[in-house]
């Protein structure tokens, strides 16, 4: 197709520093526009179906989670990871037929998922419905949902692979506000009743708007019954199946959780968990969003070359960290306010439990640039070794601290297991990689962490008056440092501060 032709262009090839501050600024804003879909969408699914529903909404998804990592047999990271070595070096002909392979394998996975989801259902009903057999017709009719996620997810590592972040960041946009409008009717005329029919919709109309924008690129072709397209992704199937059993045991401690909770608790205690931990790992980590769209076919294509792939590590760090500390102050200071935007007053409850919690992100994003460097170099069995290490280590936490302090407890267990993940990361991709943090990125770790530290101790004392100066005073350093920082390294940002004071000497 036309459009395939002209892949190679200066703004995909760019791999340099305003190169990452623009994606990360331009998925940021993405994940700022679905932040605000999702707060009108909070507010109005606990309005009219409350914390119960809420909690039913969260049980249903993470069924649908179990399921996806199950079946997806890795391939959406195998997917992006060869189209971007494709990218570099494939002609339209190679990278045509490789999108038929993927396209082919996505449908086999979904048909895989559905047979899946209809042997575990009474199992599944039983884990989540209060020791019921009888819901697995509920399980049963989340199917659909599956084949959507698995649908969704194979065009979106096609477009990742051949850099178009454009229509990833369009695609992402569109998809917000369908959710939007396809949930919020459901549940105000058929309440919790109309909760399945309405993710079936809005994650359907998802699968179609990635199929629109990726078929514009290549045309959809798929070859269910030859055994040519069989053969060749095999490799990629193999290579995946360590990513399938870390998907499992990651989602097993999805499953868990609930779980856990539910036995001595109910569905609102659910939906309150799931709220605070949504608060801080979704919200709050519009930094992020770039890294599986851009910095990850950006690290494969140099995964051979430790200089390169160091450079581009400490660089992702650096931007991670500038961009995620302020805001992440800001958030805290601000979450009585944000939680009553997004919830009922009810929800309150989850107040300190996210102020613990901030530092899980605050120690992914420096965990997350390393992590990516196994799945860059195709080593998922070292990728399955530290996630089931960490969800082990998580899983104790989270039981050991929840039981004795609930909530708080479970944002502490979060931060902990997030520190145990980011040293263990650094330690053994240093050895077995050769990753190494530079000394300047450290020193712009232990400056923002010290900021981020204080503004959570002021935050948990109860007098507001510290709180709320100490914290503003945190915020001002901390984004003091990132502004200059980024203005010496980032052309963009050097130009926007030129434009600044040429504007204000002409109003002088």
């Amino acid at each position: 197709m036309e459009e395939l032709n002209n892949l190679h262009n200066l703004e995909t090839e760019d791999t340099s520093y305003d190169h990452v501050l623009k994606y990360t600024g331009v998925f940021g804003g993405v994940q700022g526009l679905k932040m605000l879909v999702a707060i009108i969408r909070t507010k109005l699914t606990t309005h009219l179906l409350g914390s119960v529903g809420y909690g039913l909404i969260s049980v249903y998804q993470s069924i649908s989670e179990f399921i996806v990592s199950c079946s997806n047999f890795g391939i959406p990271l195998n997917a992006t990871r060869e189209m971007s070595e494709l990218f570099e070096n494939g002609t339209d002909e190679n990278i045509q037929h490789k999108v038929k392979v993927i396209r082919t394998w996505v449908l086999w996975a979904a048909l895989f998922a559905t047979i899946l989801t209809i042997l575990l259902s009474p199992v599944l009903s039983y884990f989540f419905f209060k020791h019921d057999w009888n819901r697995y017709w509920e399980v049963i009719m989340l199917c659909p949902i599956f084949i959507s996620f698995l649908v969704a997810e194979g065009e979106c590592s096609i477009l990742k692979g051949l850099r178009q972040l454009k229509r990833v960041a369009t695609i992402e946009t569109f998809a917000a506000i369908a959710t939007l409008v396809l949930t919020i009717p459901f549940y105000y005329f058929w309440k919790l009743h109309g909760i399945v029919i309405a993710l079936i919709c809005s994650t359907a109309m998802t699968a179609l708007i990635h199929l629109y924008y990726s078929v514009q690129l290549v045309n959809y072709r798929v070859s269910l019954f030859s055994k040519e397209i069989y053969q060749e992704g095999l490799p990629m199937i193999r290579r995946g199946i360590p990513y399938v059993l870390a998907g499992i045991a990651n989602s097993g401690i999805t499953l868990a959780i609930p779980a856990l909770i539910l036995l001595s608790g109910t569905y609102s205690d659910v939906g309150y968990y799931r709220a605070g931990y949504t608060l801080m790992a979704a919200y709050a980590g519009m930094a992020f969003v770039a890294l599986e769209a851009d910095y990850y076919p950006r690290l494969s294509s140099v995964n051979h070359d430790t200089i390169r792939l160091n450079q581009t590590i400490n660089q992702q760090i650096d931007v991670c960290v500038l961009l995620i500390t302020p805001f992440l102050i800001l958030f805290i200071l601000a979450m009585p306010i944000v939680v009553r935007l997004l919830f009922k007053p009810e929800f309150l409850i989850i107040l300190d439990m996210t102020v613990c919690s901030a530092f899980y992100m605050f120690f992914r994003a420096i965990m997350l640039p390393v992590a990516y460097t196994s799945l860059a170099k195709g080593d998922s069995i070292m990728f399955l070794i530290m996630e089931v290490l960490y969800d082990i280590v998580f899983g104790v936490l989270m039981w050991w601290l929840y039981s004795q302090f609930g909530l708080v407890g479970a944002g502490v267990a979060l931060s902990v297991a997030a520190l145990y993940d980011m040293l263990s990361i650094v330690l053994v991709y240093g050895w077995r990689y050769g990753c190494r943090i530079s000394g300047h990125t450290l020193r712009l770790i232990i400056f923002q962490f010290l900021c981020l530290a204080i503004a959570v101790a002021a935050c948990l004392q109860g007098n507001l008056y510290v709180k709320y100066s100490v914290g503003s005073l945190a915020i001002l350093v901390s984004a003091w440092r990132s502004w200059k920082l980024l203005a010496r390294r980032s052309q963009i940002v050097h130009d926007l501060v030129r434009r600044f004071r040429h504007r204000s000497g002409d109003c002088c």
